[in-house]
Order: C-alpha cells, then structure tokens, then sequence
C-alpha cells in the first residue's frame, strides 16, 4: 500500500484578476540554495567560466591541435557562452508569470502540489547545491517548476534547454530572461564548445544560488512512461562534489502528471513517424488558439530528496584527478559508472512518485473495453474505475482521488474529443479522422509510409494509450509472473529465471533497476499469491482464482510482448538490418497482421530492439550512417521461444466494427 499524499491546488487563490497582479507584483525574497561570500549575476557566471584554468588549458591544447591563434579562441568561447548562458530579469518574470496564469486559467487547469515535500525541501535549503531533475512529459514542464519557486519563494531554477528554442523570435529570449540557459543536442566534433559548455554547468552548480533543473531523459517522453536516463548534464552537475569545490549537493526527483497532455494529439502521429513540426514562436501563437479547452488538473509530486555525499557513502575520495588543481579535475571512469548508478535511481524515484490520476485510471477501463469489445455503461465504469483504484494502490501507486463519480464526469470533459458517453451513456473511444498527409511529410516520414485507414485506426488507440502507460510500471512486474504460468504450471527456479529473462527483454521499454529485481520479483510474487493471481503447491506455481485480475495483467503488456515479437521476427530474416530499416519492416509487418496499433510505435519498436542488445540476442554495430544488428542465432531463438511461451493471445479488431469505438461520421446524430 502506498501512503497517501496530500496535495494542495496553489492556482486557486489566484482566481481572480487582481489575484493574478497582486501576486506576481509582490514583495519577493527567495530561499537561496546556498550560502555564499559572494552572489554571482548571470554576466560574473560567464566571466568566472571564460576565466578558468581548465578552459586556458583546453585553448592551449586546441592552439596546438589547429595551430589557430588564442584570441580567435578567447572569442569562440566568450560567442559560445552569448548562446549559451542564462540571464535573470525580474521585471520578465513577473510578467511571463501573469501570461502563465491566464493560459492556465484559460486551459481550465488546476495545480495540485505536494505541499508538505516542498516545505520541507525548503527548510533544508542554504547548505549546498541543489538539483530539480523532473520527469518531461510536455514543454509545461519548463512554467511549472519556474511557478512553483516563485508560489514558495525559492529562487528561480537554471534550466537547461535544447537550442531547438533558441531560434524561436521573441520567447527563445524571454526564455533565457527567465534562467534558461541553452545546450546543442550534440557535443561530438566541437571539443571547445563541449569544454566551455562542461565548465559553466560546474560554474551555474558550483557559483550560482539557485536550484539547477534539467530533464534527465534529455527530451520529452513521447510515451508518457520513464525513459533510460541520459547522463551527460548530470555528470557535469556533479564535479564540483568530485572536485570538492563544494560539501555536497542534493538531488529533488520530481514527477509531474497530467490529466491530459497538450501534444497528445502531435505525440501519437510521432509515434507513426510523421516528423515533429519545428518548434517556432507563430507556430505557439497558433496553438494558444487550442488551449481555450479543458485541459484538467497537473499533479507535481516530489520523491525523496537525497544526499548524492550519502548516496555514495562519502567515496568521493582517493581518486588521481584529487592530485590536480581544483579547475582541472575532471570524472574519472569509476565516477562516471557513480553518475550513472544516480541517474538510473533517480529515475525509479520519479516513478514511485507518479501520481495514478482518474484520467490513467479511466484510460485503463476503456482500453480494457476495447480489448474485450465489451461496452460499459456509466454506472459500470464507475464501478471498474473505483476497482482499478484498488488495484493500483495495493500495487503502491499513489491514486488522487476523492470521489469517483465526480472526477470521472470531470474526466469525460477533459478527454471529450477522445471518449465520451453515447446517448445510452455507455462509454466510447472516440475513432480518427482520414488526414491527407502532403507528399513533403511522406518523404520526411521516419517509419513506413502506413495506409491513411490504418492511421484513422492507430491514432486514437495510441492517444488512449499514452494515459496507460505511466502507471505500468507498477503492473508490468506481476504480469510477466501472471503470463510465465498462464499456460502450465511452472516451479519457482523457472519462474524467477523466466522473469528476469523477459525483464530484461523489455528493459528500455518499461525502466528498471536491475540491482533491485530479485527484490522486486519476490514483492510481485507475493502480490501474485495473495491476491489470487496465481496459486502453488510446494515449488509448482499456476494460475490462481482472480481470473478479472490476471485479465489486467495480461493485456498491461500485450502490446510490448508483440512488438517485441515482430523484432524478433523481423531481424531474424536478415544476416544483418540497419536500425532505421529494422523501424519499417517492424513497422510495415504490424500493419499487414493488423495487430495492436500501439505496436506501429516507433519509439516502441526501438525500446524493443535495444531490449534484444541488452539480452544478447542482437549484435549493434556503429557506422557513421547508422547503427546495423547483426542475429546471433542461439541467443535469439531463446528469446523467440520465451516470448511466444508467454505472450498472451486476443483477438481484436480496433477499427470501427469494434462496438466501443464511436465512428466519427456517427457523432452528429448523437
């Protein structure tokens, strides 16, 4: 069971429009993270970064490599420092604070917050630096937590941002005007910028009096569920704790859950491979236009802020690079493997503090449904939602929730275009429209060029998908269990070894720690026996009573087991497939065996493919065009076995002639 957070909604008291001045116009002094003998602005960060030794040394270097003279690369990194370094006007602040507040009032939104976390984060702040690294579901992640200081006098976070908004005229400085500050998606083939970019992160962490956030997946999810880390910010955010230049430094996962994601819509066509609109400030002004809906409420949600000093137990000693002046210290190999054990527990964290909304909760009723082509009235969804609750919080989710009925009406509001009750107040998925893809999106298409009926199909499917998937991760472990004996009895040494086989299989498309597995299987085990899930006598396990439970289970990772599948099938009908080939074929064979349509996910088949790197049954092959796997037979024939031992079977047809799908063209006679 999961103790139940209390969550505050800090948008209300500003309902009103002088509610809205009065706030962001007030007096306002800041928590600051640290202490210092001296505040650094924004300009004294950049200097301190020109300045330093290590830079001097890399020029010296660069100087010899190129033969270019020191001036010219004094200049190249104070032009690379302009891009990059952040800026902090108040008086910008606070007027981006009023336009955040209308948007979200006129999105109809409401900010529900772990208050009593946030506090208590605050009291402990003045000691050392600290790290927000939130979960990135949607580009409000950045206005969120910016708000969020400013509602509890924290000063205002450094973000890193991707140069993708740079370039945008008007908000890419008014971004930096708020503490953005901008990094390239790349660092490879330009040592100077990396150098100078690698120093003023230490000097933002190290200098700079006010939490520094970034996003530890490196870019948005587009499926809503944890991504495996990227570890470059934060190895950088860490040598100055390496380094010693500063006691410790505090790591704040957060994790951020939406009723309902502005770019749903944009995320399940990326998803199919259409390409990704260029972020730009007309295309913004253009999208205000959308948000005069109802968009729900956001939960923010802390996890346990920890020492990354008593993560490590104090072994931040006794490395060769403590011999080198304090500038010059960089991560040695073994630091860099630290770095990594932080990130990926961080990651878990932010799971653990998903926040299971109604909005997930009614997801799941519906794609069951689907699945089942089984239609439910009103009061039987209510039913099943108040069930999925109990599921969920047995399973240790924390489920926001205080009366069902109510919240599901609020839900049927929020997600109207994508289900709705029928004039017989049964609940419908809402079908896909045909869109007219011009010949120019088709050539950018990243994945096979799908038929424009089977998009009508996926889109909506793929959509209703994305509010499933941030809290499978709490079902995925019992569902492989569930599966492993869905067929014949099996003992417990096959049980944990099957387990951790298929884990592994599916490990960058549902995250985990390995480190904490044999932990989590007997966890789900128990899980398993008492509620009935599954059943043994001696060392035998089979399936137990609940039969409604284990149909949960089943279906939770029926999409990923196919995919994983069609990967399998395909590479093993090619010596060796380059990765981008691997996505059209995988692709290409799920639309021709009309499987579920979450299973034309790019993203999916990609996790899926890592997956068989991971367990060995692929060999990845780096060029300088693309990445090439290559079979290795024995290894993949056992993993083509295990999966077709465990993977469940249902027979589904997702378009309209499934009785839960609500035909489009049929929505003007309701």
């Amino acid at each position: 069971m999961c103790e139940q957070v209390n969550f505050v909604d800090i948008l209300e008291p500003r309902r009103t429009q002088s509610g809205i001045f009065s706030f962001m116009s007030r007096n306002w002094r800041p928590q600051r993270t640290q202490i210092l003998d001296r505040y650094c602005s924004p300009q004294d960060l950049k200097d301190i970064t020109a300045n330093s030794t290590y830079l001097d040394a890399i020029i010296e270097a660069e100087c010899s490599r190129t033969g270019q003279s020191k001036a010219k690369l004094h200049l190249e990194v104070q032009n690379f420092l302009e891009e990059m370094g952040l800026d902090k006007k108040i008086h910008v602040i606070r007027w981006m604070g009023v336009i955040f507040l209308k948007i979200s009032f006129m999105m109809k939104i409401k900010l529900f917050v772990n208050e009593a976390a946030i506090l208590n984060l605050k009291s402990t702040m003045g000691k050392n630096p600290v790290l927000f690294l939130p979960t990135h579901r949607s580009y409000a992640d950045f206005c969120l937590m910016t708000y969020l200081c400013y509602h509890y006098d924290i000063d205002f976070p450094a973000v890193a941002a991707g140069m993708d908004f740079y370039s945008m005229a008007v908000m890419g400085r008014r971004m930096r005007e708020t503490c953005a500050f901008y990094i390239r998606r790349t660092l490879v083939g330009d040592p100077l910028y990396a150098a100078t970019l690698k120093q003023y992160v230490r000097t933002v962490v190290a200098k700079h009096c006010a939490p520094v956030e970034f996003f530890l997946e490196g870019t948005r999810s587009r499926s809503n569920k944890s991504m495996p880390p990227k570890y470059g910010m934060l190895s950088m955010s860490l040598v100055p704790l390496f380094a010693h230049e500063v006691t410790d430094i505090t790591i704040v996962p957060l994790n951020i859950s939406y009723d309902r994601l502005m770019e749903h819509s944009l995320f399940a066509y990326e998803h199919l491979g259409v390409p990704k609109p260029k972020e730009s400030t007309g295309g913004l002004l253009k999208a205000l236009h959308s948000l005069n809906d109802h968009f729900g409420s956001i939960y923010i949600n802390l996890g346990t802020p920890f020492s990354v000093k008593e993560f490590l137990k104090n072994n931040t000693e006794h490395s060769r690079e403590t011999l080198k002046p304090v500038d010059l210290q960089q991560l040695t190999p073994e630091q860099f493997k630290q770095v990594q054990s932080i990130a990926d527990y961080v990651i878990t964290l932010q799971q653990k503090s998903t926040v299971a909304t109604i909005s997930n909760l009614l997801s799941l009723v519906l794609m069951q449904s689907v699945i089942k082509n089984e239609l439910l009235d009103y009061e039987n969804v209510l039913l099943e939602v108040e069930w999925m609750v109990t599921v969920l919080r047995n399973l240790g989710a924390s489920v926001f929730e205080n009366d069902v009925k109510s919240s599901v009406e609020r839900i049927l509001v929020v997600h109207g275009k994508m289900m709705r009750l029928d004039k017989e107040r049964r609940l419908r998925l809402v079908s896909g429209v045909l869109m007219d893809l011009s010949g120019d999106v088709k050539k950018k298409m990243k994945g096979h060029i799908l038929e424009a009926q089977t998009m009508v199909v996926a889109v909506p499917i793929i959509q209703l998908q994305l509010y499933v998937n941030p809290i499978l991760h709490y079902l995925v472990p019992p569902a492989i269990l569930c599966l492993i004996v869905h067929k014949q009895p099996v003992n417990k040494a096959k049980l944990q070894a099957d387990y951790h086989r298929a884990r592994k299989l599916l490990s960058h498309e549902f995250f985990h720690l390995e480190s904490t597995e044999v932990e989590t299987f007997n966890k789900s085990l128990e899980y398993c026996i008492q509620n009935n899930v599954l059943s043994h006598s001696g060392e035998m396990y089979c399936l137990g009573a609940d039969t409604k439970l284990q149909y949960l289970l089943k279906w939770s990772v029926w999409p990923a087991l196919t995919t994983l599948l069609k990967c399998i099938n395909v590479t093993t009908q090619h010596s060796s497939v380059a990765h981008k080939e691997a996505l059209k074929l995988v692709q290409q064979r799920v639309e021709s065996d009309h499987c579920h349509p979450y299973c034309l996910s790019l993203e999916s088949t990609n996790n899926c493919l890592q997956g068989l790197v991971a367990a060995g049954a692929l060999r990845k092959l780096k060029t300088e065009q693309d990445i090439t796997y290559e079979v290795v037979q024995n290894v993949m024939a056992e993993c083509e076995n295990l999966v077709n031992t465990i993977i469940p079977q249902f027979t589904v047809d997702f378009g309209s002639s499934n009785t839960v799908v609500l035909d489009h063209k049929a929505l003007s006679r309701l």
